[in-house]
C-alpha cells in the first residue's frame, strides 16, 4: 500500500513510500481509508519532536481486517467506521490502510459520506475529554435535567473545530448558557448557539478587556465555574481564569506547550490540561502541565468507548453531526499543500480532508 510520511524539515513536505498492508494487534482494527482529516498537531508535533512519520490520526472508512479482541466486541469487516488513531504510532491515517484501537472507533450512519466522518473522532474525543472528564459536566446520556438549571459554559476559540465540538457536546448534555467567543468565523458557530436558553456570541477582536466586559454581560451575573481554551496560546487563559469563579473555576487548556503559572491567574482557579492521548494511554506523560491531580486518566480509555456508543448513536438520529470542511484535491498526494495551509492558519472554520480511496 501506499504510505504519506510528512517531515517538518526543512520545510514542511511529504514523501510517498510503499509498506505491507498492517496486521491488527487483538484490540486493533485495519481500515481502508477513504478520508483522512488533518490537525494541527500533524505538522505541529511533529515539529517539536524532530519525528518523521505518518502523522495523520482521523480516519474513516470501512473496515478491512479485525484483531480478536475487537472481533469480540463485535466489529466485522466492511463495517463503515470513523476512528482517531493512536498519536504517533505506526499505521496512521495518511495511507491507504490505518490502524484503530477498537475503543476509538465509531460506527457511522450509512446517510453520512466519509469526509465528513473523518473531520470528527480527534476534536470531539478532545471536546469530549475536556468537558466530561476534566471538567466533570454532565454527558448527553445522562443529561442536566432541569431546564430551569443554570450551568454557563465560556468556550473560547468557539470557531475551531475543538470549539464547535465542545458547544454541540454541551448543548447536548442541556448545558446552558454558552458563552462562545469567536473572532471572524464565527457564521457556524451562530447556528449551534440557543439564543432561547441565553447562549451568546462574543468577538474577541475587540480587545482584551472589552472581551471580559462582553462576557460578563452576557452572563448576566450569573456566577460561571467552567471555561474551555480552545486556542491556549498568546496568554488567552489569563482572561478566561480572570472571568470564572476565583473560588473554584475550572480552565481547561488544549496546548501542553504552556506552564500556566502566570500571577495574573486567581490562586483558586484551577488549570488543566487535556491530553486528548489519555484515551490510549490512561495516563498523561510525565513532562505535561497542569495535569489532572485525581487519577481520573487511567478510566479514559473505557470511557472513550462508552462516550463512542453513544455518540455512534447520536449520528444515526442525526443529534450530532461533522464539522464543516474542504477537500484537498490530490490524495495522498495533497497531503502536503493541506498541511502548509494548515500551518499558514488558512483553516479557518473548517477542517481540511482528503480523499484517499473512491472504491
Amino acid at each position: 500500500m501506499r504510505e504519506t510520511i510528512v517531515h517538518p524539515t526543512p520545510t514542511l513536505h511529504t514523501t510517498i513510500q510503499h509498506v505491507p498492508i498492517p496486521t491488527p494487534a487483538p484490540n486493533e482494527v485495519v481500515i481502508k481509508v477513504f478520508a483522512a482529516g488533518s490537525n494541527v498537531k500533524d505538522w505541529d508535533h511533529l515539529t517539536s519532536l524532530n519525528l518523521h512519520l505518518n502523522s495523520g490520526d482521523d480516519i474513516a472508512g470501512t473496515i478491512h481486517a479485525v484483531g480478536a479482541d475487537a472481533q469480540k466486541a463485535g466489529f466485522k469487516e466492511g463495517e463503515r467506521v470513523a476512528a482517531m488513531h493512536t498519536m504517533l504510532a505506526p499505521g496512521g491515517a495518511y495511507a491507504e490502510f490505518a490502524v484503530a484501537r477498537a475503543g476509538t472507533t465509531l460506527r457511522i450512519p450509512e446517510g453520512m459520506n466519509f469526509e465528513e466522518a473523518a473531520t470528527i473522532p480527534l476534536v470531539v474525543l478532545t471536546a469530549g475529554v475536556t468537558l466530561f472528564r476534566r471538567q466533570g459536566l454532565p454527558p448527553p446520556w445522562d443529561p442536566v435535567q432541569a431546564e430551569e438549571v443554570k450551568m454557563p459554559l465560556i468556550v473560547y476559540g468557539a470557531s475551531s473545530a475543538v470549539g464547535c465540538f465542545a458547544i454541540k457536546l454541551a448543548r447536548a448534555s442541556g448545558i446552558h448558557p454558552i458563552i462562545a467567543v469567536a473572532g471572524r468565523s464565527h457564521d457556524y458557530v451562530e447556528t449551534l448557539l440557543d439564543t432561547a436558553k441565553g447562549d451568546k456570541l462574543v468577538d474577541y477582536r475587540n480587545g482584551v478587556e472589552q472581551m471580559k466586559r462582553d462576557v460578563a454581560a452576557a452572563l448576566g451575573g450569573l456566577k460561571v465555574e467552567h471555561a474551555v481554551d480552545c486556542i491556549s496560546s498568546g496568554l488567552t487563559w489569563v482572561p478566561l481564569a480572570q472571568l470564572v469563579d476565583p473560588e473554584g473555576g475550572v480552565v481547561s487548556v488544549v496546548s501542553g506547550a504552556n506552564r500556566y503559572d502566570e500571577p495574573e491567574i486567581p490562586e483558586g482557579v484551577r488549570i488543566v490540561y487535556t491530553y486528548v492521548g489519555t484515551i490510549h494511554e490512561g495516563a498523561y506523560k510525565p513532562s505535561m502541565p497542569k495535569q489532572d491531580n485525581k487519577g481520573v486518566a487511567k478510566g479514559d480509555p473505557a470511557w472513550a468507548k462508552e462516550f463512542l456508543t453513544h455518540l455512534s448513536e447520536m449520528l444515526e438520529r442525526r443529534k450530532m453531526d461533522g464539522h464543516p470542511y474542504e477537500v484537498i484535491p490530490g490524495g495522498l498526494l495533497g497531503i502536503e499543500e493541506g498541511l502548509n495551509r494548515l500551518k499558514a492558519g488558512e483553516a479557518r472554520g473548517k477542517k481540511f480532508v482528503y480523499v484517499i480511496s473512491e472504491d
